[in-house]
Formats: structure tokens, sequence, C-alpha cells
């Protein structure tokens, strides 16, 4: 066998060697060669290197840069295709092996071509975007996306200022990069740093259907690979204090004022410059403190088992604030007890002469979700929880999730959430995207505002509602500009609001504080509404993205976002007409582009009224004291289990379960960053026109509507004496529900039923003392 083969081998070869007798070698070589060089110009030599660096890897390759390797195999073809568009772009009188290259460029034809098209010198960019990205010591996900969505803007034929800002965020933070690890003297390109991969470690799926006592924990048996991004590496080590500059050591951490953090990005056509995300808290490196899942788990499935629950616990999910461990029902069996019969059909006896019998499986059904929610007190007990929340079952899921709390919560930034790939999509697509938290499993959850469409958040007073309103707020103005989207903020409470008063996106020229503006600001965004449903009208077209496209529209319109920050204060002033307006407003606004935000700490009845609620489909509920207050908002209890500090149930109009989220944190600094930005002088000029005249003409209206003299024939000054007839004492809160009058109108009739001699004088804290009538049907 092995000669047959040596004599096939020579029989070949001669063959082979035959071949070239018969034909002119020497000229098809040479054809060979004009038409590589004419074709490929000195990228020959790129090529011949790629390779060559590819053997060096290879040759090079440990076992445990597994990564690194596939991120160099990768890197070096887009570091070459930018090289050889390089040499595209030059022409030169050389000749190279006998070839002119006057007629073509340094690159050749295909060096032309890449260099020859704008969607080609997009992607010719993008390539040394990516090669620095995927070359530097530890790869830069923030570059990749910026890249990536840079060539989807181009895909989508979409305006060339947002391509190439999108490269140039790139470009920046790889710049970035390069200047961290010069200053810590390591090589950038080709560094052999073995913590190249990349970061980010979400908790692992652990399937334990019984963990036995004593077995090994997940964590003992294998370490998962550690990755990490350069963009969220742990913060350096404070260093010791120094005298002089001239003392300071050579790997000192980077300055924050040399990072550059203002640097802008590219500007629309109108000028405006959205805000780079630096000016944002860095995501901090999450202290995972090693909780003993395995052994939590092993309790759960000891605890239900002492109640004669079957259960296994088959995933765990660690996420910022709280574990879900997913927790599968096991069987319930019925046996029989049969007796034993042998080849003959005669019952098989023992050795007292009775009929020997076994059991015999005779059914199987699963233990029934009741069984495990009405053990949650016990399970809370027995893993010294303090508070234990099951969702029973998890949506789509054969599973109940029993959520944990952990010994210590995570912080979720709102640039954190922000970097993701989840908003990054959906922030392509809508100018409303906001960013909430994180899931029980880690995962980033964004919405689009536009499709909730309207937004009630309620909560106990330091939940974290306020926070998530600042969240929402920067989330908006971080990705859109005052031509996109504009703001009516009213803050009774003059607290939180007032920080936004600079900021150019306000739609009127100040924040709504004064209670007795509320009912004319809502009516002015009414007034707005119904102004561009006319304009829609004119044009032909239903809402106002069809608007903004539309070729007859010279100048597009934004979006209006109302967030009132306590609906409480508001629902105590007027609340008739607060909640007539924001009815209104929230049945008929979505399609002209105004959305409603509105939050409260105190989720009752006669504050989050049946209409309300029934109008703001999408909710968040934050910890709340009783499970009545949480059926107020969610129309379920959950939400008196929650944890506090940004600890949230997050109800879609999509989904009938809500969903326990981690809400993002922003600090006061953050906020004052991007006002400050906001407010730069270079925008002055820019300054959109507020929408004063209209609140004006509203504020107008409504104090006309209430005459400021009560004439004595005036119907309801005769319906407020024979209300004052039938009390001991009066009040306008009482007049305002027996009349349907407004505050306003309510005040003015106790002032008039004053000078009448009806009620007494004014005392701060009191209702008015009924100096005249007759005995009362009940108090006021």
């Amino acid at each position: 066998m092995f000669r047959a083969q040596i004599v096939l081998v020579v029989v070949l070869a001669a063959a082979i060697a035959a071949l070239p007798w018969f034909f002119d070698v020497v000229g098809i070589a040479q054809d060979v060669r004009t038409w590589l060089i004419e074709t490929f110009g000195l990228g020959l030599i790129i090529v011949a290197a790629v390779l060559l660096a590819w053997a060096v890897t290879a040759w090079r390759r440990g076992d445990d840069e597994r990564l690194l390797f596939w991120r160099r195999i990768v890197g070096y073809p887009f570091l070459a295709l930018f090289a050889w568009g390089a040499l595209g772009l030059n022409t030169a009188d050389w000749t190279v092996a006998g070839v002119q290259l006057r007629d073509v460029t340094l690159g050749g034809e295909i060096g032309h071509t890449i260099v020859t098209g704008w969607i080609n010198v997009l992607v010719w960019i993008a390539s040394a975007v990516v090669a620095l990205a995927l070359l530097v010591p530890r790869p830069s996900l923030t570059a990749l996306q910026y890249t990536g969505r840079g060539l989807a803007y181009a895909w989508e034929r979409r305006w060339p200022h947002q391509v190439l800002a999108s490269f140039w965020r790139g470009l920046t933070t790889i710049a970035r990069l390069f200047r961290r690890r010069e200053r810590a003297g390591t090589a950038v390109i080709g560094g052999a740093e073995s913590q190249s991969a990349v970061e980010f470690e979400p908790s692992p799926i652990i399937f334990r259907p019984r963990v036995e006592p004593g077995a090994p924990h997940a964590d003992e048996v294998a370490e998962a690979p550690t990755a990490q991004f350069e963009d969220e590496t742990e913060a350096p080590a404070e260093p010791d204090p120094v005298d002089s500059y001239e003392d300071a050591p050579d790997d000192m951490p980077e300055p924050v004022e040399e990072e550059e953090p203002h640097q802008l990005a590219f500007e629309d056509k109108s000028g405006w410059q959205l805000p780079p995300i630096e000016l944002l808290q860095e995501p901090k490196p999450s202290r995972n403190h090693k909780h003993d899942n395995a052994a939590r788990a092993q309790l759960i499935v000891d605890t239900l088992a002492s109640f004669g629950v079957d259960a296994s616990v088959v995933e765990i999910n660690e996420g910022p604030a709280v574990t879900q461990f997913g927790v599968e029902p096991g069987w319930e069996i019925k046996y029989k007890d049969v007796p034993v019969k042998d080849a003959d059909n005669k019952p098989v006896l023992d050795a007292n002469g009775r009929p020997t019998k076994e059991r015999v499986e005779t059914g199987r059904t699963r233990v029934r979700v009741n069984k495990i929610t009405a053990l949650q007190s016990d399970l809370a007990l027995a893993l010294a929880a303090p508070s234990l929340r099951i969702e029973a079952p998890v949506p789509g899921r054969a599973i109940v999730g029993i959520e944990v709390p952990n010994e210590t919560a995570s912080v979720v930034t709102l640039r954190n959430v922000m970097e993701s790939s989840e908003y990054q999509d959906m922030s392509a697509k809508s100018k409303l995207a906001i960013s909430l938290g994180k899931g029980v499993s880690g995962v980033p959850v964004v919405a689009d505002l536009a499709k909730m469409p309207h937004l009630l958040i309620a909560g106990a007073t330091g939940s974290g509602k306020s926070v998530c309103l600042n969240a929402i707020v920067t989330n908006l103005i971080t990705n859109a500009t005052p031509d996109e989207v504009r703001f009516i903020m009213i803050d009774p409470k003059r607290v939180e609001m007032t920080t936004y008063g600079r900021l150019p996106h306000l739609a009127f020229s100040e924040v709504i504080v004064d209670l007795d503006k509320v009912v004319g600001t809502l009516q002015a965004v009414v007034s707005e509404m119904e102004a561009r449903y006319r304009k829609f009208s004119e044009v032909g077209v239903r809402n106002i993205e069809a608007y903004n496209r539309h070729a007859r529209v010279l100048k597009k319109l934004p979006y209006w976002v109302l967030i009132i920050d306590e609906l409480a204060d508001l629902m105590m002033v007027a609340p008739f007409e607060v909640e007539k307006l924001l009815c209104r407003l929230a049945q008929l606004a979505r399609a002209t582009g105004i959305h409603l935000v509105v939050a409260t700490q105190r989720p009752s009845v006669d504050v989050v009224t049946g209409l309300i609620k029934a109008n703001f489909p999408t909710r968040v509920a934050f910890a709340v004291t009783s499970i009545t207050d949480s059926r107020t908002i969610l129309d379920m209890g959950g939400a008196e289990k929650l944890l506090g500090q940004g600890d949230m149930l997050y109800l879609p109009t999509d989904a009938g379960k809500p969903k326990r989220i981690q809400g993002v944190y922003v600090s006061d600094a953050e906020v004052e960053r991007l006002v400050g930005f906001w407010a730069d002088e270079r925008f002055h000029a820019l300054r959109p026109d507020t929408a004063d005249d209209l609140l004006e003409e509203a504020l107008i209206a409504q104090n006309g509507s209430d005459d400021i003299d009560v004439e004595d024939g005036d119907p309801l000054l005769d319906d407020a004496r024979d209300l004052a007839s039938r009390h001991t004492r009066l009040s306008p809160s009482l007049l305002q529900r027996r009349l349907n009058v407004g505050f306003l109108k309510a005040e003015r009739l106790i002032t008039a039923l004053e000078r009448e001699g009806v009620l007494g004088p004014r005392i701060e804290g009191e209702s008015r003392e009924v100096l005249a009538g007759t005995a009362p049907e009940e108090d006021a």
C-alpha cells in the first residue's frame, strides 16, 4: 500500500513538471505579476505583513490568551484596510517590478476603490477606529459601539454629521485610553497584557436541581475568566500625598481635568451640541460580596421540604439589589398498595401467612404554586431576610422566582445604562428613550416615553421617586436638543425641579412653583395640544412623527414633556380642574407629542383617582407603607415589600405583571454639570422662543372665569349661604366639593360671606366659624 502511494506521487509530480513545456510559463508569470501590481499596488506588502503577523501571533499564542489572540487576528486586517486606503489616496511616478504606477494609486485599484465614494470613506475611517479599539491592551466597548452606530447611520442614509459624530466619539474614547496607558508607562499597541478580556461579568446561570450538604460551592469548582474593558476599570488607589508637583511619581492617576470631560460632540444643523457622556459619573466597579448562593439555595429547598413541598432551585440570577432564585415545583405522587401475586395469579404470602403488598405509583401532579407562596414568611425567617418577594410564576418561565435582598446593594449609574447596547438601540430610534435601571438579572432596562405614553410614579418619602424624576430629565437632556424636546415642570415643593430653571429646554421661561398658576399652566398645555391638532389637519397627517416628516413643514415641532413632582399638592388646591385637565391631556396628547410624567408620595385614592389611573397605563411603584397603597398604584400588592433606595416595580403597558428594577442613581453634581453645559453662553443665541404668551393667556382666562367681585345675584353665593346655614364651620375645600368650583372661586365666596357677617374672621390653619345659621347637619 505504501509503495503504491509513492508511485502515485512520482507520477503526479512528473505530470505537473511536463505541463510547462507546452505553455509560455514566463509570459504567463509576467502577466500575472503585472495584474497583481496594478490591482493591489503596494498593498501586496500589507497583505504579506498581515500574514506574517498572523503567523507570529499563532506561534506566540499562550493557553491563557485566547481572547487576546482573536482580537489580534481580527484587528490586524482592519488596520491593514486603513493603511491600504491611505496608499490609495496617493499617486506617484513609481516603477515596481517593471510596472508603472502613474496611472493607478500606490494602493492599486483596490486602494483607490477603498477611498472612493462617501460610504467607502466612512467604512475606511471606521476600520481605523475598530483596529485601535481591538489592539489596545484592554478593548474599548464604548469605541466599538460608537463605530457600529456610525456605520448603521451611514447604512440608513442619515445626516453625515451624525455618522462623523459617532466616529469622533469612538476616537476620543481611544485617545483617552492612550493617555492613560502612557502615564502608566505601558505600551498600547500590541501589549501582551493578559487582562485584556471583555469586562462584563453577568452572574452565571446555575442549574442546581439539588445541592447536597457539604458539596463544593460553584465558585470553588470553576472560576469564570475575569474580563475587563478599559472604560470600566477599577479606580486606582489613592496615592500618598506629595509636597510639590516635582515630587509626584510618574504613575500617579490622571487628574480629572486632563480627561477633557467638557469636550463637545459634533453640532447639528441648528448649531446645538449634545453634552458628552463624560459629564456623567463613570460606573464604579461593583463590590461583589461573595454571597453563598449555593447555601441559600439549599436552605430554600430544605425549608420547603420541611413543610412537605417538593421543589428544586434550577436558576440563580444575582442583580444589583436582590438575588432571584428560580424554584421549580416538584411532584405530588400518589401511591396505592396492591397485593403481590405469583405466576398462577395467587397472592404471595409472607412468613406470617398474610398477603404481601407493594406500593405502586398511581399518578402524579405538579406541586401547586400557592403552596410555595403561602410559605413566604417561613422562607424569610429561614433566610434571615428583612423582606422577601415571591413572583409566582415568572412571566414566560416555568419557575417561581424568590427574590432575596443582597447584603450590599450595588449602585446603578445613569452612564452605565446609557452605554449599554439596549439603550444605544433605543436612543437610535427615539429621542424620548429613558434609562430606568437594571433588572433582577443585571440586564439594563430601558423604555421609550413616546410609547408609554404617560408615566405615573408613586412611592413613600425617601424611596427614590425624586431621583427617578431627575434621571428621566437628565437622560432626555443628554440625548436631545431644545429643538427636539421641551419641558414643562411643575414643582410645588420648590426643591427638586428648580435646579433646571436655566435649561433652554423649558417651554416656559421658569419652573412653575406657584400653586395659583398650576391650573393655568395645564390649560396652556391643552391649548398647545389643540393648536397642534389644527396644524395636523391643515397638512393632513395624524401624529407628530408624520408632521415632522412632511415636505410642507418648514419648522419641526418639538416633543413636550410635562413633569409634575407632587400631584397631592395640586389635588388639594384644585382637585376638579387638575383631574379634568390631566385626563384630557392623557387621552388626547399622545399623538401631538405631549407626554406626562406625574409623581406623588401619597398614593391614596383621593390623589390617584380612578380616572387618573385609567389614563396612565404605565406606572412605577417605589416602596410604600401598606398593601393598600400598592394596590392603588399597581392594582396588586408587592410594592410594600420593596427595599427602598431606588428599588421599584415597573408596570409597562404590554405586561401583565410588574418587573422589579433597581433604579439608576443621578447625583446632584451630575445634574449641575449638565445644566451648566446647556446654560453656557455659547448657546444663548440659539435659545428657542418660549411659550410664555400662551401661559399668560391661560392665566388671564383663568382669573377672568372666576369673577373678582361676587355680586349679590350670583347663584353660587346663594348656594354658599345655604351651605353655611347647615354647618357650624365652613372651609374653601367644602365649598369646592359641594359647589364644584375652583379654589380661587371658593376663596372669594368665603370672603363675600365674611363681608356679609355670615362667617367669622380668618384664623390660620382653621376653617371659618359660621356666625349665623341653623342647627348643623354635619361639621365642616
